[in-house]
C-alpha cells in the first residue's frame, strides 16, 4: 500500500475540522508556518515543531490530526494511530470527522502489517578524560534493538499497545596507560505498553563485563500531561558480589515552543560484599533543541556529599544519521584547587 494512499483520506479529513478547529485560533499562525515547512519538504522539522505547540495545546483534536498527517508521512504510521486513537477518545467528535478519523486509522494500522518486526540500532565512538584517572580513554560502544510484533488492546477512552522487544549492547573502553580494557556486555528482553500520553518498559536480561556478571532488571515510565512530562526510572544488577542500583526521577515543564524546565532526583545504591554506599543528588536543568542543535545544562546538588556539580552537554545534528555530542561536567563547584571534572566528544551513527 502506497504512501500516497494512506495521505489521502488524512488529507481530506483535515479538509472536514472546521467543526473542531472554530475555538482554536491562539495558534493559527503557528500552525500556518509548519504547514509551510511541510510544503518546503521539511517534515521532520514540521514534526518538532508541531510536536511543541502540542504540548502547549494538549487537547486540540486539529493538531493531534496534523500530527498524524505528518507521522504518516514520514513512514511511522504506529505514531499516527496512538495520535488518532487519542482523538477518537473525545465523545464530543463530530461525527463526520470521527467517520473520517476511523478510516484514517484502519489505513495507519493496515501500514503497519508491512512491517511488525522494527530494527534500530547506533554505533558511537567516544574519546574524553577525567580528572580521578587523569588521563585520556577512547571507547567504541553500540547498541540493537528488536520490536517484535505489536498487540493493541482498545478500552472505550483509548488504546494500549503492548510489543515484545530484544535488545542487545556492547561497550569497550582503552586507556593508553594501562593494561587492561574495560568492557561491558549485555543482552535484554522485555516488553513495553504504550497509550497515547504515556509509555511503560520492562526488561530483564544478562549483564557481562571485565569484572561482575549477573542479571540486570530494568524498569521505565514517562507521562505526559500538556506542557509536563513525568519521568521515572530504576536499574538494578544483582551480582555474586552484591548489587548495584540506579534511580532516577524527573518532571519537566515546557518554557516557551524549544526548551523545557526540569527538576530531578537521582539515587544510587551498592552493596559490594561487606560495603554498602548509598547516594543521593537533586538537580534543576534547562534544555533547548533547535533545528540542528540540543542544548541540556544541569546544577546538581548533592545531597550525601558536599558537592555541588555543573553537567554540560551540547548535541549537533551533524547530519540526519550522525550527531556530535560534547559533554563538561564539573563534579565540584566549591572545590577548584584541584578542579574535578569529566569531558568526553563523542560520535554517534544511526543508520
Amino acid at each position: 500500500m502506497t504512501l500516497f494512499k494512506h495521505l489521502r483520506p488524512a488529507l481530506w479529513l483535515l479538509l472536514s475540522l472546521p467543526a473542531i478547529a472554530i475555538a482554536e485560533t491562539d495558534w493559527s499562525e503557528e500552525l500556518t508556518a509548519i504547514q509551510q515547512l511541510q510544503a518546503d519538504g521539511n517534515v521532520v522539522q514540521a514534526v518538532i515543531d508541531l510536536e511543541a505547540l502540542h504540548s502547549q495545546n494538549p487537547t486540540a483534536a486539529r493538531l493531534k490530526l496534523e500530527l498524524a498527517v505528518l507521522y504518516l508521512q514520514l513512514n511511522q504510521p504506529d505514531t499516527a494511530e496512538r495520535y488518532l486513537a487519542d482523538v477518537l477518545a473525545d465523545p464530543d467528535l463530530p461525527v463526520r470527522v470521527r467517520i473520517n478519523t476511523q478510516v484514517l486509522l484502519i489505513q495507519a494500522q493496515e501500514a503497519q502489517t508491512v512491517s511488525d518486526y522494527q530494527f534500530s540500532s547506533y554505533l558511537e565512538l567516544s574519546a574524553g578524560q577525567t580528572e580521578q584517572t587523569n588521563s585520556g580513554y577512547a571507547q567504541v560502544g553500540g547498541q540493537g534493538q528488536l520490536l517484535l510484533p505489536k498487540t493493541v488492546f482498545y478500552s472505550t477512552r483509548q488504546s494500549y499497545t503492548v510489543r515484545p522487544l530484544i535488545q542487545v549492547t556492547a561497550l569497550s573502553r582503552y586507556y593508553p596507560d594501562r593494561t587492561d580494557s574495560p568492557w561491558l556486555g549485555r543482552l535484554e528482553g522485555g516488553f513495553s505498553v504504550r497509550n497515547p500520553s504515556a509509555i511503560v518498559q520492562l526488561t530483564l536480561g544478562l549483564q557481562h563485563d571485565d569484572t561482575l556478571d549477573g542479571w540486570l532488571g530494568r524498569a521505565a515510565f514517562a507521562q505526559s500531561m500538556g506542557a509536563f512530562r513525568v519521568r521515572l526510572a530504576h536499574d538494578q544488577f544483582w551480582h555474586d558480589q552484591g548489587l548495584e542500583s540506579d534511580s532516577r526521577a524527573a518532571l519537566s515543564a515546557a518554557l516557551g515552543t524549544r526548551s523545557r524546565a526540569s527538576l530531578f532526583w537521582e539515587g544510587e545504591h551498592r552493596r559490594l560484599d561487606a560495603n554498602t554506599t548509598t547516594d543521593h543528588d537533586l538537580g534543576v536543568g534547562v534544555s533547548s533543541d533547535f533545528a540542528t542543535w540540543e542544548t541540556e545544562f544541569n546544577l546538581v546538588q548533592s545531597l550525601t556529599r558536599d558537592q555541588l556539580g555543573l553537567e554540560n552537554r551540547i548535541i549537533w545534528r551533524v547530519a540526519p544519521d550522525w550527531r556530535l555530542r560534547l559533554r563538561v561536567d564539573l563534579t565540584d563547584l566549591t572545590e577548584t584547587d584541584p578542579l574535578s571534572y569529566a569531558a568526553s566528544i563523542s560520535l554517534r551513527w544511526t543508520p
